[in-house]
């Protein structure tokens, strides 16, 4: 039987902690940004694949999920790393109110995603959130809630330290998991 040479134990202990050290740190920042970041809510348009793989989800695009930019700046039209900062209109929705690509100074209220410039509409498109997996056994019932429903979806999500996580997906102000 081979005997493990200290730098292989080391090698091998290194490997451990990295392949444990990654869904840690994403379950870690997460929870931070669920329990203290800013809640905001978005309008939504949403519906149910399914995935062998994955099972039921909703996939959600947001409804408003671009900035209008100055046509004058030099935008890259490949996708590239962003800050979008974020918005509330009258109406209690939030909105995505500019991006930069230099963390903001003067401002929490923005997250760190990617993007890419539209130039026929001088638009910024932005990549957000777009999986809510739920209960396989609801996503059915939920799915036909949001078809009768289609304009009173909204998705609530926190915003902490250049992170958004989706909360909850609502219908009729009514949270889509608590559907039976």
């Amino acid at each position: 039987m081979n005997k493990l040479t200290l730098n292989q134990m080391i090698l091998y202990v290194l490997s451990i902690l990295i392949l444990f050290a990654i869904p840690i740190y994403t379950i870690v920042t997460n929870d931070t940004t669920l329990k203290g970041g800013t809640e905001y809510l978005f309008k939504v348009e949403a519906f149910d694949p399914y995935d062998m793989f994955r099972g039921n989800y909703l996939n959600i695009s947001f409804k408003e999920d671009s900035v209008y930019v100055n046509f004058l700046k030099d935008y890259n039209t490949a996708r590239e790393e962003c800050y979008v900062t974020i918005g509330t209109s009258s109406d209690g929705f939030a909105y995505f109110k500019s991006v930069s690509f230099e963390k903001p100074k003067n401002t929490s209220n923005y997250f760190k995603t990617t993007g890419y410039y539209r130039s026929y509409s001088q638009e910024y498109i932005i990549d957000t959130p777009n999986r809510y997996y739920m209960n396989e056994n609801k996503s059915l019932r939920a799915e036909s809630l949001y078809r009768e429903n289609i304009n009173n979806t909204y998705v609530k999500v926190r915003v902490k330290d250049g992170k958004m996580v989706i909360v909850g997906v609502y219908v009729n102000n009514i949270l889509i998991d608590t559907i039976d």
